[in-house]
């Protein structure tokens, strides 16, 4: 259970309570993480996979060189958000609010928060409606989008929230907004129906002190917020660095949310199954315990750092397996073929 696609660190947790529904969730699966989802399930997890494949290759044949800070390699993160937000809407949950640094926003902004293609291909254009062409002054992978999902218990509202090139300062103005709209629900007081989503750089999370400051306050009562779900996007370079021994003094990147008893979720982005499987414990976790709780994505960076960066200069070696692996989309698509959940056409199709 705990040596495939997905290790859990939770030893460190006093409570005896949390240590055993996070085993009791995982030990009960054994390791079977494709069983625990049904085939629709499965299926509209390949669609999510296509999207978010689909629009970073488009963006980097039509707009060859421009940085867009893309996801490929962690294409994942779009069918975990997706998870969070349908589940969050299942569990009376009304508001969601998201922080993220520049990498897959823009694949956010449209796979999940539904921004219109056009308008994002008019920013790489530069053109625009007439009223909007003088514009924000930022550039696009620093903006923010509001928007309502459908869920099965009701429409969530997700903001994401406008981030400027300090990665990770937007951490504890997500949190200050959330305890705002969490004042004036006061009848809320679990603090049940807005949820914090922090989506970090594995190299930003455990490098910048705003996080440990923030994870810090998370159970003061003047400014908790009932636990925030973080997702580390964990590519496993900080920008030119190949060796996590050269980029910290921890075993984990992760090792800056022990002191706040969270537990920590490592899943391969691989395994879509076992990512989906970890997202719905993560959030049950949060909705039973109100503490912070950390999926750690373990992925890869299919570019350099961005698109104008050339990273076999700087990791030769990396960038070679990079390049000979299938995205995660082939993947899937192949075992879902060989599994006969799909025919030989569906997935192209």
């Amino acid at each position: 259970v705990y040596c495939g696609s997905l290790a859990s660190e939770h030893m460190h947790i006093t409570a005896k309570d949390q240590r055993r529904l996070i085993e009791q969730r995982l030990e009960s699966s054994h390791g079977d993480w494709a069983a625990q989802h049904t085939r629709d399930t499965r299926i509209e997890m390949l669609r999510d996979l296509t999207a978010a494949e689909g629009l970073e290759r488009y963006l980097h044949n039509r707009y060859t060189g421009q940085k867009r800070f893309s996801l490929e390699g962690g294409d994942v993160l779009i069918p975990l958000l997706d998870e969070l937000v349908q589940g969050a809407g299942a569990s009376g949950v009304t508001d969601m609010v998201i922080g993220m640094a520049h990498r897959g926003r823009l694949n956010v902004l449209v796979n999940l928060l539904g921004k219109a293609p056009g308008e994002l291909f008019s920013e790489f254009e530069q053109t625009g409606m007439p009223e909007l062409r003088g514009g924000s002054g930022d550039v696009k992978y620093h903006q923010g989008f509001y928007s309502d999902i459908q869920t099965s218990g009701g429409p969530v509202h997700l903001a994401l929230a406008f981030n400027p090139s300090h990665l990770e300062i937007v951490g504890p103005v997500v949190e200050g907004g959330v305890r705002a709209r969490q004042d004036r629900h006061s009848e809320d007081t679990r603090r049940d129906l807005v949820v914090p989503v922090l989506i970090h750089g594995d190299a930003a999370f455990v490098g910048q002190g705003v996080v440990t400051e923030t994870l810090n306050l998370s159970k003061l009562p003047a400014y908790s917020t009932g636990g925030t779900v973080h997702v580390v996007i964990n590519n496993q370079i900080g920008f030119t660095t190949s060796h996590p021994q050269e980029a910290r003094s921890t075993l984990y990147c992760t090792e800056v949310a022990k002191p706040v008893q969270a537990p920590v979720f490592h899943v391969n982005g691989d395994d879509p199954d076992a990512v989906l499987f970890v997202t719905r414990l993560a959030l049950d976790y949060r909705m039973t315990f109100h503490n912070d709780v950390v999926i750690d994505l373990v992925c890869y960076r299919r570019q350099g750092h961005n698109e104008a960066d050339e990273p076999m200069m700087t990791q030769p070696c990396m960038y070679q397996r990079v390049r000979e692996m299938e995205t995660t989309r082939a993947l899937y698509a192949r075992q879902l073929q060989d599994e006969a959940l799909i025919g030989p056409g569906d997935a192209d199709a």
